[in-house]
């Protein structure tokens, strides 16, 4: 039965209108209340009663209407998952501007028929763009940053129990005896973990702490454990804020070492509002600028060391600011230093270039510098419709363990005979649903590496292809590297360009190609993947590095690229050999009809 909505006045008349209604008392129900400009979205199992609560609220008693929804199929399970949603479609839409500080419903839970419920939402949706009550289609929205990127995402039971430890351990942290006493959670997990989600939503938390309001919970005996837990652990932070900071907020910073990732986020803060702002979003040497309280520190594994780097200067100054040692530092002790209490989101696996901090010297570091350390481990695969079970069948692929061929329920796992056709598969899905690219290991110069800024139009590319410019040649088909690191995968230009490891990493894909190039290849007699150096164009991650800690960059730079890909992942190998190793364990692309 398709879900019904309903509209009332939100004044007494309404309530009372409410009151003799089927569904207006003892119903699970979802209700928007709006006026032309603010909505504030709920559940509850008496919309009557919850409106007259409303009503005495001075902010919200200033809206107009209220909408019901309600289905004679509803349960409180179904309701809770609803509002969440409607609560993260509706900030990414955009026609109102949300009225909730709280996320709706803390955890992500499972409940009887929810694959089955879920499916109804979006002809729910439907309707609410006929009634004009939002503008963008539900594809649209979750191709949207703002979308992926939202603190109104619902968090999984792990994800939930690792941000109460979190939210505690920040408070503990500021009790800790000592003026520089710096303390740590330290949470590490593998890619399409929701690493930066779960960033997002304790920092949202934080912010909005004092805004927690028992009155403005709706049914507080009908929430599980957790949600209790969650609430006990906001409302520890926010008595710390009122009684024992006076008010003052919490300085929270969030550093993004790769500045594609930043600048995509600092848009996200920007638009979400709600107390986040883009000036929280900074990199590494911004740490020094200010005072902080608490950092986040997301993709930690692309902190720096003093090693390859691209500004040397800018390096020391902070070195020097700081009053350490330039020889003997690097990023993360910055970020100790900077902040009482810091969280750092970690994956050893994901680190890609010799600059980066030795997994050695990122222990030894924390270990020196942090006391006490939290550990928190994440494992649920949340990116990847493949779930957990393709991200170990990818390492095993990379590490030469696999044994047999495994096919991956629910997800596009293909390798193509035509470089090309596969690149046109891509371009061609990415015209239709968006956020599908291909992306190649660093096996050819980059020769047409533009200058200062370039912008986010086609004119660029089809220059170059006009002057017969280009980077990648494969059996005769040619590409051009991407145009710019920053926010490459929203780039009109994406489409059509190759992406790296630099442009695409933090980012999430519907679809991800991957070109193996030349210098990734297999050795049948041996086995095993091997790389061959010579073929390797980055000199930088080259430059003064051991040999085999540079083959094992290029090894985790395919195994993260890998793990790009939400709905699938589609590959080439240059290199024979490999082609027909992974033809071994992949399923091939002539065997398959492709939507």
């Amino acid at each position: 039965m398709l879900e019904k909505i309903h509209t009332y006045p939100f004044d007494e008349d309404g309530v009372k209108n409410l009151e003799e209604s089927s569904h207006g008392i003892n119903w699970p129900v979802v209700y928007l209340i709006h006026d032309d400009k603010c909505i504030y979205i709920g559940e509850t199992t008496s919309a009557a009663y919850r409106m007259s609560q409303h009503l005495k609220n001075e902010e919200k008693k200033q809206l107009d209407v209220v909408e019901i929804v309600f289905d004679n199929e509803y349960n409180k399970s179904v309701i809770l998952d609803y509002e969440q949603r409607l609560i993260r479609y509706f900030s990414v839409d955009g026609r109102y501007k949300v009225l909730n500080k709280n996320k709706g419903q803390q955890a992500s839970h499972d409940y009887y028929d929810r694959k089955g419920y879920r499916s109804k939402f979006p002809a729910l949706w439907n309707e609410l763009r006929k009634k004009k009550l939002v503008d963008k289609s539900i594809e649209v929205i979750e191709n949207d940053n703002i979308f992926k990127f939202s603190p109104y995402n619902s968090l999984t039971s792990e994800q939930n129990r690792t941000a109460i430890t979190i939210l505690k351990s920040i408070v503990d942290a500021f009790h800790l005896p000592g003026e520089d006493v710096h303390s740590l959670s330290l949470v590490n997990g593998c890619a399409g973990t929701g690493k930066t989600v779960l960033a997002i939503s304790i920092i949202n938390s934080l912010v909005n702490a004092v805004n927690i309001d028992e009155a403005d919970i709706d049914d507080i005996h009908d929430y599980d454990e957790m949600d209790l837990d969650k609430l006990a652990a906001l409302k520890k932070v926010k008595d710390f804020i009122l009684m024992e900071r006076n008010g003052k907020p919490l300085n929270i910073g969030f550093v993004f070492p790769m500045e594609g990732i930043r600048g995509t986020v600092q848009k996200v803060f920007k638009a979400c509002g709600n107390g986040l702002t883009p000036d929280m979003v900074i990199g590494p040497n911004d740490v020094v600028k200010k005072h902080y309280d608490v950092l986040f520190v997301d993709e930690a594994h692309r902190l720096k060391r003093r090693k390859n780097i691209t500004g040397f200067k800018a390096y020391d100054d902070v070195c020097e600011k700081l009053g350490l040692d330039k020889y003997n530092t690097n990023q993360l002790e910055w970020i100790l230093k900077s902040a009482k209490h810091v969280v750092l989101f970690y994956d050893e696996n994901q680190s890609v270039k010799s600059s980066d901090i030795t997994f050695k010297d990122f222990k030894s570091t924390y270990n020196r510098c942090a006391n006490p350390i939290w550990h928190h481990v994440l494992q649920t695969q949340m990116r990847c419709e493949g779930g957990d079970s393709y991200i170990k069948y990818i390492r095993q692929i990379m590490d030469g363990t696999v044994s047999s061929f495994k096919s991956i329920e629910n997800y596009d796992f293909l390798v193509f005979d035509d470089v090309n056709q596969m690149v046109e598969t891509l371009r061609k899905k990415d015209k239709e649903i968006g956020l599908c690219k291909t992306v190649a290991g660093f096996a050819w110069d980059w020769k047409t590496k533009q200058k200062g800024t370039v912008k986010d139009n086609m004119d660029c590319y089809n220059r170059l292809v006009a002057n017969g410019e280009y980077d990648i040649e494969i059996d005769g088909h040619k590409y051009i590297w991407n145009l710019a690191n920053k926010d490459w995968i929203n780039r009109q230009d994406s489409t059509y360009t190759i992406g790296c490891i630099h442009s695409s990493q933090g980012y999430d894909m519907n679809y991800c190609g991957v070109i193996f190039g030349e210098e990734i290849d297999y050795d049948p007699a041996e086995g095993k993947i091997f790389v061959k150096l010579e073929n390797f164009k980055d000199k930088k991650v080259k430059a003064g590095t051991d040999e085999n800690d540079v083959k094992q960059l290029i090894i985790n730079t395919y195994t993260t690229i890998l793990a790009r890909g939400i709905k699938g992942c589609y590959v080439y190998a240059c290199n024979p050999n490999l082609q027909k190793y992974l033809k071994k364990y992949i399923a091939h692309a002539n065997d398959i009809t492709i939507n």
